[in-house]
């Protein structure tokens, strides 16, 4: 997972690198000689990750940067290589195009394919951190389950609360629902996304009582949960894992 992160955090380095060799590149004042290594080294970088990330488009990624096969020089032929030797063309002594123009559209056309490139590796990332919280919630309510079996009612309906907690939690991240309390418990989790209208009034009643038995179990001040309200507690929390997304 953290690799993943390191790479999305490179990508859109890479993305923003070269946004910023496009506005270089189209400068007045701007010196070839200096240019020229800026960009080399930026496409280094991102003919690697287009080719690891989004393969499909590294055809595409290339020929802006040069094409082997091209009968004549025009505007739409015209590559980021073609700019770093200078090369320009013209008739009777007048440029036929503008090649700057030329070479900003074919740069751009890179950065647009970096771009999906992050792009992608954020939905890779976000299903694999799906994946891995399912998966975890699933083995915890496993554990929630034994445990009740063997009559540890409050260790059951504490694993479900922080089951439960876990999940409202990455809902509202999943939706953009703000969260502006420091410590919010399952009862402020479920008013906010009851209020963003992700479920209706049942299924927020149903975890607002989950909620009560959850709060049962870890007050031993209290009267002790009973094996029936602990068996709710685990197959409501399975219920709202199912269902709540």
């Amino acid at each position: 997972m953290k690799n993943l992160e390191r790479i999305l955090s490179a990508l859109k380095e890479l993305t923003l690198e070269g946004a910023k060799l496009v506005e270089e590149g189209q400068k007045p004042d701007m010196k070839l000689g200096n240019f020229a290594p800026l960009y080399e080294s930026w496409y280094s970088k991102a003919l690697v990750a287009v080719s690891q990330i989004c393969p499909q488009r590294l055809p595409e990624f290339r020929e802006a940067y040069r094409q082997e096969k091209r009968k004549e020089v025009t505007f739409d032929t015209y590559t980021v290589s073609d700019f770093l030797i200078g090369l320009t063309v013209s008739r009777g002594g007048v440029p036929t195009f503008n090649t700057t123009n030329a070479f900003a559209m074919k740069l751009l056309r890179q950065v647009g394919i970096v771009h999906a490139a992050e792009e992608l590796a954020k939905s890779v990332l976000f299903d694999i951190r799906g994946m891995l919280r399912a998966e975890l919630l699933d083995s915890d309510l496993s554990a929630a389950k034994e445990l009740l079996r063997a009559k540890q009612l409050r260790a059951s309906g504490m694993i479900c609360g922080v089951i439960l907690e876990t999940h409202l939690r990455s809902c509202c991240d999943a939706h953009g629902v703000n969260i502006s309390k420091k410590d919010p418990g399952i009862g402020d989790l479920n008013d906010l996304l009851r209020a963003a209208a992700l479920y209706d009034v049942p299924m927020w009643r149903l975890i607002q009582r989950l909620a009560d038995i959850r709060n049962l179990c870890g007050h031993r001040k209290e009267r002790d949960p009973s094996p029936d309200e602990v068996g709710d507690l685990v197959s409501g929390t399975e219920k709202v894992i199912k269902e709540v997304g």
